[in-house]
């Protein structure tokens, strides 16, 4: 038997997690899991204010010989709930026309206008940490170094990652802009 953990690729693991799950003795039967990320926004600036978690990845144990389940998305919601497991960082690209990229590809018509599009709406959402399509329903707070934690490859490589630790520079950390 082994663990899969499951996540998409902006769901990552907090290292404490992943080390304690390691650790620990698992029981038999096994309880999949539902990791909690903490919910960022553009860079660790910008914290959602009001859902502080947002569903992330599974933790679920599987033998060689087991079929995997055809909706291993879907059943996640049966999982039990682990809070702050791992961080979710919704948009933090280091190009704007990854951005743009982004929000063309969306099925959501009603957000794939020029304005949400532009480069100087793109950069003031990014760096003052303001809903990239004006819903009011989507506040963001900022949060400085000292209030949160960070994925120990950012840690590490600060300069390389800076624009998902700094958005305030006049090109919000956009290497291309």
């Amino acid at each position: 038997d082994f663990l899969l953990l499951t996540s998409d690729v902006d769901e990552i693991p907090k290292s404490r997690f992943v080390r304690a799950l390691a650790s620990c003795q698992l029981p038999l039967p096994f309880q999949s899991l539902l990791l909690q990320c903490d919910f960022y926004y553009y860079s660790f600036e910008f914290r959602h204010a009001t859902r502080h978690y947002s569903v992330g990845g599974t933790v679920s144990r599987f033998s060689p010989n087991a079929k995997v389940p055809s909706d291993l998305r879907g059943d996640r919601f049966r999982y039990r709930s682990i809070p702050s497991t791992c961080f979710h960082c919704s948009y933090c690209f280091d190009r704007l026309a990854t951005v743009r990229l982004k929000i063309a590809s969306f099925s959501h018509t009603e957000l794939n206008i020029p304005k949400f599009q532009d480069q100087k709406h793109i950069i003031d959402r990014f760096r003052n940490g303001k809903d990239l399509f004006d819903r009011p329903d989507e506040p963001l707070r900022r949060v400085y170094m000292n209030e949160t934690e960070l994925p120990q490859l950012l840690q590490v490589k600060r300069k390389h990652f800076m624009y998902m630790l700094d958005r305030s520079t006049s090109n919000a950390g956009f290497l291309d802009v």
